[in-house]
């Protein structure tokens, strides 16, 4: 368990300083673009995520969670994304010019182009970084991708002040994915793992291909309705949603970005020390209830002043889908445990099926309502976000045996921190002369009250997360006292 402390320690300095530096990217890209350019990007965006996503085919997921690994697993897992990432890579650059053409945008096979010469760094990094995450050493993985994160703002904020526009975001990406690539290499200097080898690859496919199926009906999920959104409805509406979307997933990004690359490897060393994953599952769940829920529900309260801050007052528009679309990400508070849960327990099967079954409605739903507005395609997450929870809960409670009685009673104290949060932000919202458009003061008060909120029923009810606080408190304490003593 303290390994495990010490690994989630490691990543959420990872994630809040590459945070930090995505907020700041954030906050200066939205006063440099337009909703219009931004909608370009986000269009980009999209689709390479759609194709790395078939890229990865479950390689590195492969590497984490096999019992032993050997070099020719490496081979076999470098072969696997060589083939993949060139093939794709190709793919993308060659069908550049119909994408354009298809959204009527000239500028966006330049950007496609660009964008496509990262699949030609990946082969040699990724495999290498699944090794690392394998092996917990998320303090090594941290450094880079804190200097990965560095490089991508960098190079993107300076091509945009210099009036490069939203290729500025593709340069970017470009040139963090090479850095990455080279620093694991460097980390793990093995150039025998380089040889291809078709020894060990059909053992990398048959689990690659339902893991990749699975996360691409996922992503499909994610990023199709972005697309559609930006043929149906224009690229400043498409870049209205994804910048709410964006300013909706800061809390995701900012909390539990940190323990999702942990929660994979460490399920899995629990489940080969024979360790009770239903115990583990249901505290997961308390303790991601106990931060999400708050967070969402006071960004969703102050959607106005927060949307005023990080993207500035073109963004305006953004404010009443970020309120809308916060409330619905609520329902998918337990989705960060359920496909490592289902991978852990042998259940690969039923993760495609919870996503075959889930993702097909909610598309219906959210391209359904394109055809009625931006609000409209916001108020389909209220929808859309529970029902896929509640198919997921199905398989998750089949695999490990867990009843409903169980899960709201592992929520219920953070329920009671959710109110405690939301108190005072709502009758500073109540009594002000503005309602949600917040001035600074009034903003000020509403968000100390809500952290005070917090903190008092967290003592008063002794809420599990308490003694995760105290545990990280120990472990800092224990790294300064050493480094002092050195």
């Amino acid at each position: 368990m303290s390994r495990v402390r010490a690994s989630v320690l490691a990543s959420a300095a990872d994630r809040y300083a590459s945070q930090a530096l995505t907020v700041v990217t954030l906050a200066v890209m939205s006063r440099l673009l337009t909703p219009a350019e931004i909608g370009l990007y986000l269009v980009v965006s999209s689709l390479i995520m759609l194709a790395d996503n078939f890229r990865a085919f479950g390689v590195g997921l492969y590497i984490v969670q096999t019992p032993v690994l050997r070099r020719d697993d490496l081979r076999a897992a470098f072969t696997v994304t060589l083939v993949l990432s060139v093939a794709i890579g190709l793919g993308t650059l060659a069908s550049a010019g119909w994408i354009a053409g298809f959204y009527g945008s000239p500028e966006l096979e330049r950007l496609l182009a660009v964008a496509s010469l990262g699949f030609f760094a990946i082969p040699f990094g990724s495999p290498l970084l699944s090794v690392l995450q394998r092996e917990l050493a998320f303090g090594t993985l941290a450094k880079f991708n804190v200097i990965a994160a560095g490089l991508n703002s960098l190079v993107t904020v300076t091509l945009a002040l210099l009036g490069h526009g939203p290729i500025s975001y593709v340069w970017g990406y470009v040139v963090s994915t090479f850095f990455l690539s080279a620093a694991a290499v460097t980390m793990r200097p093995d150039l025998r793992v380089f040889r291809p080898s078709l020894r060990g690859v059909r053992q990398v496919l048959t689990f690659g291909g339902v893991s990749t199926f699975v996360g691409l009906v996922n992503m499909v999920n994610d990023m199709v309705p972005r697309l559609v959104f930006a043929k149906l409805l224009g690229l400043d509406a498409a870049g209205f949603y994804g910048r709410a979307l964006t300013v909706c997933q800061l809390p995701d990004r900012a909390i539990l970005s940190a323990i999702q690359p942990v929660v994979l490897p460490a399920m899995a060393a629990h489940a080969r020390a024979g360790g009770d994953l239903k115990e583990s599952y249901l505290r997961g769940l308390t303790l991601i209830t106990s931060v999400q829920w708050p967070t969402l529900v006071l960004l969703a309260l102050l959607a106005d002043p927060v949307v005023r801050v990080l993207l500035g007052a073109q963004w305006e528009a953004a404010a009443p889908l970020v309120r809308i679309v916060a409330l619905g990400m609520t329902a998918l508070a337990p989705a960060l445990m359920t496909f490592p849960l289902l991978m852990t327990t042998g259940r690969m099967r039923d993760a495609l099926l919870a996503s075959v079954i889930a993702v097909p409605p909610s598309l219906a739903v959210s391209v359904g309502a394109a055809h009625f507005g931006l609000t409209a395609v916001a108020a389909s997450v209220l929808v859309t976000a529970p029902f896929q929870m509640l198919v997921a809960l199905h398989f998750v409670r089949r695999a490990i045996g867990l009843g409903w009685g169980e899960i709201i009673r592992a929520a219920r104290a953070s329920l009671a921190l959710t109110a405690a949060t939301a108190l005072v932000p709502l009758a500073v919202i109540l009594f002000s002369p503005h309602g949600f458009g917040l001035g600074w003061a009034e903003t000020a008060v509403a968000v100390l009250g809500a952290a005070g909120g917090w903190a008092a029923l967290l003592v008063a009810i002794d809420h599990p997360i308490r003694g995760e606080i105290l545990a990280v408190t120990r472990i800092l304490a224990a790294v300064f006292d050493r480094r002092r003593i050195a």
